[in-house]
C-alpha cells in the first residue's frame, strides 16, 4: 500500500529490512532461550552444564542473524557447531532445537539435499539407532522413540522451510507479474487493474499530446538487416524512454518508427504542455546523433496538440492503455504534415506556451479531416 503513495515508494525497502532485522534478532534471541533451557533442564544424570555448552548453543542462536544471506554455510556452521557440542559430551539436547531455524532456512533457499543430508545426519548418527544402540542397557522402545522424536521435530522443520520456499515463490511471481503490469501500463492504472476488473476509461479536459516520427526511415533502412533496424529504433527509443520519465511523462506506445507520448494523464498536471515541449525539444537534439543503418544522420518531425482526450485499457490479450479524440488525431497530423527537424504545434499549443517558449509561425497548414489550420514550430526556450 505504501508503494502506492506518492513520495512513499522509497521507505517501502528501507521498512522491510528493519522488519527482516527485527524477525531474525527475535529468532535468534528465542532460540538461545530455547537452548539454554533445554541444557539447564537436562535429565542426563552426570551431565556437565559448562560454559562451554551455552557458548557452543548460543553460537548456533547468533548465526541466525546471517542465515538470509549465507543461509547453505549457516546450516553446516550449525551442524558442525552442534557436532562439536555432542563430542564433548554436553547435556544433551534435541538437534532440531538448535537447527530448525537453519534447516528451514536452507531449505527455503532451494538447499534442499544439503537440509536432508544433515537432517539424516543427525536422526541416524546423532541420536538415531545407529548412535543410541551402543548404549547399554538401553531399551529398544526407549531408542525408537527418541528416533521417533527426533525424525517428527525435523520433518516439521523442513515441511516449514518448505512453506517459507513456497511462499517466496509465489511472491517473486507476483511481483514479476506487478513489474510486468507496470512496464506495459502506467502505474496508477496498473494498480486500479489489479483491484477491479470492470473496463477502465477516463476522460481528461486537458492533456498534450505529442507524436515523433523518424523522416523516411522505412525507405533508408530497406538494403538494412532486420537485426540492425531493430537495433537503430531500439537505441534510439530506450533514449526517448529516458527522456520520457526524466520530464515526468507517460509513454503511451511506439507504431513503427513513431513515438507518442502525453503529459497530463494518467495524473493531472497543471505543467504539462510545458512538460511536452520540453521533451520534444530534447528529442530534437538527441535524434541528429544517431545514425540510420547506412551511417547517415537521422531526422524527425514532431507534433503536439493540447486539449481533451479520453484514455483507457482496451482488450484482454495484449492490452494497452491508449487514447482517443481529436486532440490525438490532431497531433498526429502535427507531425505528418510537419518539416523533418522541426516541432510543429497547433495554435491553441501555441497559446498554452507562448509567454515561456519562441516560436515561428507557419502559417496556414492543409489538414486531413480539419481544413486549414494555422500552426507553429517551436524553436526554444525564451532566454
Amino acid at each position: 500500500m505504501l508503494a502506492r503513495i506518492p513520495g512513499m515508494s522509497f521507505l517501502v525497502p528501507r521498512l522491510q529490512r528493519v522488519a527482516t532485522s527485527v524477525v531474525d534478532a527475535g529468532l535468534a534471541v528465542g532460540l538461545a532461550v530455547a537452548i539454554t533451557i533445554a541444557i539447564g533442564v537436562s535429565p542426563e544424570p552426570g551431565a556437565r552444564h559448562e560454559a562451554g555448552a551455552y557458548a557452543l548453543g548460543w553460537t548456533i542462536a547468533a548465526l541466525v542473524l546471517v542465515r538470509r544471506r549465507w543461509p547453505l554455510a549457516v546450516l553446516l556452521a550449525s551442524a558442525a557447531i552442534l557436532q562439536l557440542y555432542y563430542q564433548l559430551d554436553y547435556p544433551g539436547i534435541y538437534p532440531a532445537v538448535p537447527l530448525s531455524v537453519a534447516l528451514a532456512s536452507a531449505w527455503a533457499a532451494g538447499h534442499r539435499l544439503w537440509s536432508l543430508l544433515v537432517a539424516g545426519l543427525f536422526v541416524a548418527a546423532g541420536v538415531g539407532v545407529g548412535y543410541q544402540t551402543l548404549v547399554p542397557n538401553q531399551p529398544a522402545v526407549q531408542v525408537l522413540g527418541e528416533v521417533m522424536r527426533d525424525m517428527v521435530l525435523f520433518a516439521a522443520v523442513l515441511l516449514l522451510g518448505e512453506a517459507v520456499r513456497t511462499r517466496r515463490a509465489l511472491q517473486r511471481e507476483k511481483e514479476r507479474s506487478e513489474r510486468l503490469l507496470r512496464n506495459v501500463l502506467p502505474a496508477p492504472i496498473a494498480a486500479r487493474l489489479e483491484e477491479q476488473q470492470e473496463v477502465i476509461a477516463d476522460g481528461f479536459p486537458e492533456v498534450t499530446v505529442l507524436f515523433a516520427d523518424l523522416v523516411d526511415f522505412t525507405r533508408r533502412s530497406q538494403p538494412s538487416s532486420p537485426q540492425q533496424v531493430v537495433q537503430v529504433l531500439d537505441e534510439l527509443f530506450t533514449a526517448f524512454d529516458q527522456l520520457t520519465r526524466r520530464h515526468g511523462l507517460e509513454k503511451i506506445k511506439t507504431i513503427g518508427d513513431a513515438y507518442m507520448v502525453a503529459g497530463g494523464l494518467p495524473t493531472p498536471r497543471p505543467d504539462h504542455a510545458q512538460a511536452v515541449a520540453d521533451l520534444a525539444l530534447a528529442m530534437q537534439m538527441e535524434v541528429p546523433r544517431r545514425a540510420d543503418p547506412n551511417g547517415r544522420p537521422l531526422q524527425v518531425r514532431i507534433g503536439i496538440d493540447t486539449g481533451p482526450v479520453v484514455a483507457g485499457v482496451i482488450g484482454t490479450d495484449k492490452f494497452s492503455y491508449d487514447l482517443w479524440g481529436d486532440t490525438v488525431n490532431t497531433a498526429s497530423r502535427m507531425e505528418s504534415t510537419g518539416v523533418a527537424g522541426c516541432i510543429q504545434v497547433t495554435d491553441r499549443a501555441y497559446q498554452r506556451l507562448r509567454d515561456s517558449y519562441r516560436f515561428q509561425r507557419r502559417g496556414l497548414v492543409e489538414v486531413k479531416g480539419k481544413g486549414e489550420l494555422v500552426t507553429w514550430f517551436l524553436v526554444g526556450r525564451t532566454p
